[in-house]
């Protein structure tokens, strides 16, 4: 059918992203890290990521993510369901660059960037979303941005679950085939329905977040015991990273 190939896309794409942004917890050897010092560390290491084009560089910082996977034991369905697909979202996006610069630059682009995400997922994770408020307090950072962060990660999930949710509903009530125009009147009338869900689920939601005692202040800093080891370790494997990479 005409609209098939469009809707599956829509469903691929909301279900994809409805999956990239649960919170798994994956028990890891890293979690033994203070997370102070690991935001910092994975910090520096999406630094190192997207501030070159060297193709030496790049193989290196990939080297040791590929090491950092095995060590910290994120289990590879985990990531590549996370990552699996961003290479080739980039890449698309990136389609006019080959035109422009060169076919080079447009698959180093893509490579650095899936580098920088790939480090991001890792430390997302292993590390619990309320951890990572809480460090983000620990350094001073506005409150306005972590409310704002806090909220967004909230709601992005909850877009794509809804425009999953329609798009099934929609698939499940068609019977026949129809025009494009009448194709893309229901589309429009898709896209208002779906702001309006999103818009009253997330109201609703904020409610009950209120009536069960929400606060702006909820996330507070407790100091957690600090593990020298598992520490050290960490921040010797990030200086390595960061002198190699400066090296070659």
């Amino acid at each position: 059918m005409k609209y098939e190939p469009i809707e599956a896309l829509l469903k691929s794409a909301s279900q994809y992203f409805e999956v990239f942004f649960i919170q798994e917890n994956v028990k890891s050897p890293i979690r033994l890290v203070d997370t102070r010092i690991g935001l910092i560390g994975f910090l520096i290491l999406v630094l190192l990521s997207i501030n070159t084009f060297s193709p030496n560089k790049l193989f290196f910082v990939f080297f040791n993510l590929f090491l950092l996977i095995i060590i910290s034991k994120v289990p590879l369905n985990s990531y590549t369901r996370r990552v699996g697909l961003m290479p080739l979202f980039i890449f698309t996006i990136m389609l006019p660059q080959v035109f422009l610069s060169s076919l080079e630059y447009a698959l180093l682009f893509t490579f650095r960037v899936c580098l920088a995400i790939s480090f991001l997922t890792i430390f997302t994770l292993i590390t619990p979303f309320r951890e990572i408020l809480v460090t983000l307090r620990f350094y001073k950072i506005p409150e306005i941005l972590i409310l704002t962060f806090s909220f967004t990660y909230s709601y992005t999930y909850l877009i794509f679950n809804e425009l999953y949710r329609l798009l099934v509903a929609r698939e499940s009530r068609r019977f026949n085939n129809k025009s494009y125009r009448k194709i893309w009147n229901e589309g429009g009338e898709l896209l208002g329905m779906f702001f309006i869900k999103v818009y009253e689920r997330g109201e609703n939601i904020h409610l009950v977040r209120i009536s069960r005692g929400y606060n702006n202040n909820m996330y507070s800093f407790k100091s957690s015991k600090f593990n020298l080891i598992p520490n050290f370790i960490f921040i010797s494997f990030v200086a390595f990273v960061t002198i190699g990479w400066m090296i070659i």
